[in-house]
């Protein structure tokens, strides 16, 4: 992998974001429980965000798990938990000495979620909040449909009548983040799952078929790649 040239490219997208799917069926194809998969799933997105630092890249966001995901097991929802407390954990310990802003979008004021994450999503929010390069936007109780309506709420009960999309996009979750480019959804579904529903109108989407424990490095380079080749119109004519 040509680094370098690639970080170099102007084409490379400035905000992807992962939807990462598949960590319970890559499991049980193992014959393991979906908790592994879930543990193999989160250490290899540490190594991603690695390689999307690498590349000069300034914006990722990560779909976590969403308003929906309360519906599954009440076991697999508890381990989830446990793992998001020890991913925000980390994100404390390795991200505070750096120029990296943390953003965690979803209702943190949900008591579905254990106080502790809500608390160290609060807490890793505002001691990042004044940094300026990368951002790293983790989607934990998150939905697309429930974040425009959080807008809307925020801008009736500021009496405000109407609105155009400058002002909307200030009340996201996103309003400090660059536009949305390139969203990379694995496992070979090819649904949206409510993420990111504003901001992805006029993104380019990827499915690989891999489950997102499979889906290597060089995978990643292989989606860029993919996109870099895209003619992004916005519905507009070229040529």
């Amino acid at each position: 992998m040509n680094i370098e040239k690639l970080k170099a490219d102007p084409r490379m997208p400035k905000h992807v974001a992962f939807i990462v799917d598949g960590n319970g069926r890559w499991a049980k194809k193992r014959h393991l429980a979906r908790s592994v998969g879930h543990e193999v799933g989160f250490e290899n997105l540490k190594k991603q965000i690695e390689l999307i630092q690498e590349l000069g890249i300034k914006n990722l966001s990560l779909y976590c798990f969403s308003c929906e995901n309360w519906k599954r097991p009440k076991e697999e929802v508890d381990y989830l938990m446990q793992l998001f407390n020890k991913m925000l954990d980390d994100f404390k310990r390795d991200y505070l000495d750096k120029d990296i802003r943390v953003i965690i979008s979803g209702d943190m004021n949900d008591d579905k979620l254990p106080e502790m994450v809500r608390t160290k999503a609060k807490e890793i929010m505002e001691l990042t909040k004044d940094k300026t390069g990368f951002v790293l936007n983790a989607c934990i109780n998150y939905g697309g449909r429930q974040e425009i309506l959080k807008v809307v709420n925020e801008l009736i009960a500021k009496g405000t009548h109407i609105v155009d999309e400058k002002t909307f996009e200030k009340h996201l979750y996103t309003a400090d983040m660059l536009p949305l480019d390139f969203v990379i959804r694995t496992s070979g579904e090819m649904r949206t799952s409510n993420f990111l529903t504003w901001q992805s109108t006029y993104s380019e989407w990827y499915f690989p078929k891999k489950l997102w424990p499979s889906f290597t490095k060089k995978d990643l380079i292989k989606a860029l790649k993919v996109y870099m080749k895209r003619d992004r119109r916005y519905g507009a004519v070229k040529g």
